[in-house]
């Protein structure tokens, strides 16, 4: 058979480069040229740390807001029957997503009641039992 591949693959080439003990000290030597101040980065984390909280409920705002854009699509409000959505004031409504607002949606009961309600109100939604 010789040096001749065995399979195919469409694909860039790709290469392997062998790290040698000398490349090492080059990284160390750049490693101690920065001088970092360790009260500085103390201080950086800690105002991380307290900036991760909101940024977590707007990515889960973000989140609701694109699955009530996808749900109120006419084709998914016949495909995605039923809709139950569970509130955070304990209401739970059975319908269809009508229109998505900024920070609001109007959700429309299959009686043809009209809810208009907050996005960040909305606790889940559930399609045939299980959590979308």
């Amino acid at each position: 058979m010789g040096n001749r591949p065995l399979l195919f693959i469409k694909a860039p080439p790709a290469f392997f480069i062998d790290i040698n003990s000398d490349s090492t000290s080059v990284v160390e030597d750049a490693i101690e040229d920065v001088d970092v101040d360790v009260d500085d980065v103390v201080e950086e984390s800690m105002e991380q740390v307290e900036s991760i909280e909101p940024v977590i409920e707007d990515a889960e705002i973000r989140r609701k807001t694109e699955r009530l854009i996808f749900l109120s699509a006419p084709f998914q409000q016949k495909a995605y029957q039923p809709l139950q959505f569970s509130l955070s004031d304990g209401r739970i409504i059975e319908g269809v997503v009508d229109r998505v607002m900024q920070d609001e949606v109007i959700l429309k009961s299959y009686t043809g009641v009209v809810y208009p309600t907050k996005i960040n109100e909305l606790v889940e939604i559930k399609w045939r039992g299980k959590v979308f």
